[in-house]
């Protein structure tokens, strides 16, 4: 039969305070370490069944994530029904302390929450007649521990739905024995060192009254609490009744995956004897593009202009990430300002529902350093002369620089040293010092 198997931790336990241990004539004093289950469902050391099924309906209620409640908290609040709602489990945490406990499941044997999450618990609980709630209720064996991947994929990829087959190392029920983990093909006898535990309990005295108790693990069944005779143990899985095998997985990455998600492949994590099959957890890591980028269901692509283009219209061909081209006309009757934004509708991602995001063009308009005679001319004809509105013309000639910032980074700048000043006052000078910045000089001429 298989259990998911631990190691259970070391507790030590003096003489004050006294509680009755299993093991006769051995006092044991109650464990304060480690996790309080009694104070995170809210109730006394000596409740009831009841009392505790009461508590953990309102806790679990209060902290579901669905709710808007933490998913430790709930977890947490799963923790502690599952160990005090089974007498086993209760009793262990109440002479060994939450780390032995935990460590146990339903069926007092080693291994947590014996392949159930917390949805499941809550699931179990409410029998499934709460709606709205995530969840499913899963009945019968445990399920084994779910088998975790990661796939690297493009953006090309992610655009048109892939079929991934990585290798994994996963469980798989023994083919020579069948899952039994004997020649004989039987049941494996309770083992005689733990007596079907799954767990040894050692006691060491230091002196009057002064215990100390460690819990851990079966060395001889590891932690099975089952063990074939050494005649009828099969050869090729050495008595799981399962071996890990490396096979090809077939993974159907949807098109338009977000990044960075999880996707969850029912049955596909290995399969162990008397245990539900479990689960794949696919993480989905997505490459960065040199030509796109993702937000949400858009995508985006940045486009440097020039004057020209701003005032007369531009053509941009952009391979898409299917493979085809599109031709993206800029309006010639619209004059693009500088960072402007083109957009093409259902250019963009697929989504789960079929339909597409949109692609963006984020235009930044790139002005020539320099102007011939010819282009000056050019400009004057077909805008007219800088001069025009210009009313007064007098006063001292200056010269004006051309700032490496522009106008929102400037502004940025100034009001952040106006906080400064703000917070811890004014300086004799005036505040505090810009960075040197590169300028460019140019003379203001007045005819």
């Amino acid at each position: 039969m298989f259990r998911f198997t631990a190691t259970m931790g070391m507790r030590r336990r003096c003489c004050a305070n006294v509680r009755p241990c299993s093991v006769p004539g051995v006092a044991m004093r109650f464990s304060s370490e480690g996790k309080d289950y009694y104070k995170i469902l809210g109730v006394s050391q000596s409740a009831s069944p009841s009392e505790i099924k009461k508590a953990y309906r309102k806790r679990a209620l209060e902290t579901h994530p669905d709710q808007g409640g933490n998913k430790e908290d709930f977890a947490e609040v799963a923790e502690a029904y599952e160990c005090l709602s089974n007498e086993d489990r209760r009793r262990v945490y109440d002479q060994y302390g939450s780390e032995a406990a935990s460590n146990m499941n339903a069926g007092g044997n080693m291994g947590g929450f014996g392949g159930r999450t917390a949805e499941d618990i809550f699931a179990e609980f409410f029998k499934g007649g709460m709606g709205g709630f995530g969840g499913e209720t899963r009945r019968g064996p445990p399920q084994v521990p779910p088998l975790e991947v990661t796939l690297n994929l493009t953006l090309e990829e992610v655009y048109k739905g892939v079929v991934k087959s990585p290798r994994v190392n996963r469980p798989t029920i023994c083919s020579e024995c069948r899952g039994f983990g004997t020649k004989s093909q039987k049941r494996k006898p309770k083992c005689a060192h733990c007596d079907g535990n799954g767990h040894v309990v050692q006691q060491h005295h230091f002196g009057p009254g002064m215990v100390q108790q460690t819990v851990t693990q079966c060395p001889r069944c590891n932690g099975s609490g089952t063990m074939a005779k050494a005649d009828d143990q099969c050869s090729k899985c050495r008595g799981m009744g399962y071996r890990t095998v490396t096979q090809n997985v077939s993974i159907d990455v949807p098109a338009g995956v977000p990044p960075d998600v999880t996707l969850v492949v029912r049955g596909e994590g290995g399969t162990m004897p008397e245990a539900q099959p479990g689960d794949l957890h696919v993480h989905i890591q997505v490459a960065s593009h040199e030509t796109f980028k993702r937000r949400g269901n858009d995508l985006l692509v940045k486009k440097k202009i020039t004057l020209s283009e701003a005032l007369l219209g531009f053509h941009l061909t952009l391979k898409m990430l299917d493979g085809r081209s599109i031709c993206v006309e800029a309006p010639k009757e619209a004059v693009l300002q500088p960072s402007s934004v083109l957009k093409v509708p259902n250019e963009g991602m697929p989504d789960a529902h079929g339909g597409r995001g949109d692609l963006y063009i984020l235009t930044r308009l790139k002005l020539p350093r320099k102007l011939t005679e010819a282009q000056r001319n050019a400009i004057k004809q077909a805008f007219g002369d800088s001069k025009e509105g210009s009313t007064d013309t007098s006063g001292k000639t200056v010269t004006a620089s051309v700032m490496n910032e522009t106008v929102d980074e400037l502004e940025s700048t100034m009001a952040s040293q106006w906080e400064a000043q703000q917070r811890g006052g004014f300086t004799q000078d005036g505040g505090s010092k810009r960075g040197k910045r590169r300028q460019q000089t140019a003379e203001c001429v007045h005819q």
